[in-house]
């Protein structure tokens, strides 16, 4: 990528965007002085990339449920051996969890910081789809959650080949839609050895958004969480990205067909529920990056019709789909190095 970062703007969108106005709490606001982000390095990675990992993933390994998915196993397994390649010190884990108690997995990256190599900025997302039950199923499950998933093998691709002064901790768990259960066993599990997290930045249902006509949405874990975040995201996303503020829209303009306004939200405490959240309940500082507002917004939420195709037609374009992807991946991507920086 060049010197400076390509931001990337509308195309191809067939409704008409409103000209999004500036948000209340961004007036008179004095960020703290945070790394200049000119002088970080760029990630060799690109939206247009991305995307095509996505559909080559999602189309390798389309039935992840956990203990009915053929391709639960191989895909914890590829996502291990490729994060291996990338000089991560890979394991999978298998715990016992639930209620009966099944099986789950954790596909557990690190690569070793410089200067904190104890303290971790984790990158989390969920591998596995929904079974059927009678409320849905999903056979690719490209946007929930193949999109985070993918996200994750980009971060590790990136950070392969950038110095961080923490470590970098990729996480990637099964069983997220039978109630978080992988996460949950594991954030308990390292939180009672003392594991050092700084920030958990969670993946799911990523890359529809600005420029497609609805939010880019960050949240964050507690109220508590958003003096820390609130600034950082400012400053990464308005300051520096130049992305436009949305407050994510509300009812009938969230939801496909009808959004009429892209941009990048901070939303506020956290109302997605996904691995995060597992963190957020062990105490630790937490962002989580999503597209739409409301996981019932994306018209193929856990639906068997829920894939790449499927995404770029409510993006609008391939191309706005590759735009929204980079710009979420950009925007966690320079939270990340200002967190590493702190």
């Amino acid at each position: 990528m060049p010197s400076k970062p390509r931001f990337l703007a509308l195309v191809a969108v067939t409704a008409t965007l409103v000209a999004p106005v500036a948000l209340p709490a961004q007036a008179a606001r004095k960020a703290p002085r945070y790394v200049d982000l000119d002088t970080v390095a760029k990630p060799p990675v690109t939206g247009a990339e991305i995307v095509a990992g996505l559909e080559d993933f999602v189309e390798r390994f389309p039935l992840r449920q956990n203990t009915v998915g053929r391709d639960n196993v191989a895909a914890a397994e590829f996502l291990a051996g490729e994060a291996k390649e990338s000089g991560f010190k890979v394991r999978i884990l298998e715990l016992e969890a639930g209620t009966p108690t099944r099986t789950v997995r954790v596909v557990e990256a690190i690569k070793r910081g410089t200067t904190k190599p104890d303290n971790w900025l984790a990158f989390v997302a969920h591998y596995d789809t929904v079974a059927p039950d009678g409320a849905g199923a999903t056979v690719q499950g490209a946007y929930d959650d193949g999109s985070g998933t993918n996200f994750l093998r980009y971060f590790g691709k990136a950070f392969s080949k950038i110095k961080t002064k923490h470590s970098i901790a990729l996480l990637w768990f099964d069983a997220e839609e039978n109630g978080l259960l992988a996460s949950r066993a594991y954030a308990e599990m390292v939180a009672e050895k003392g594991q050092k997290i700084d920030a958990v930045l969670g993946f799911d249902m990523t890359g529809i958004g600005y420029p497609a006509p609805y939010c880019i949405c960050v949240y964050y874990g507690t109220l508590d969480d958003g003096a820390k975040a609130v600034p950082i995201l400012e400053h990464v996303n308005y300051d520096y990205m130049k992305l436009p503020p949305s407050d994510g829209g509300s009812g009938r303009e969230t939801t496909w067909p009808f959004g009429v306004e892209g941009g990048l939200c901070i939303c506020g405490p956290n109302i997605r529920n996904s691995d995060e959240r597992s963190f957020a309940a062990e105490g630790y500082f937490s962002m989580r990056w999503t597209g739409m507002r409301e996981a019932s917004d994306y018209p193929g939420y856990h639906q068997p019709w829920d894939t790449v195709a499927l995404m770029e037609q409510v993006a609008g374009s391939r191309a706005n789909l590759e735009a929204g992807t980079e710009n979420t991946f950009l925007s966690a991507y320079y939270s990340a190095m200002v967190l590493d920086n702190l």
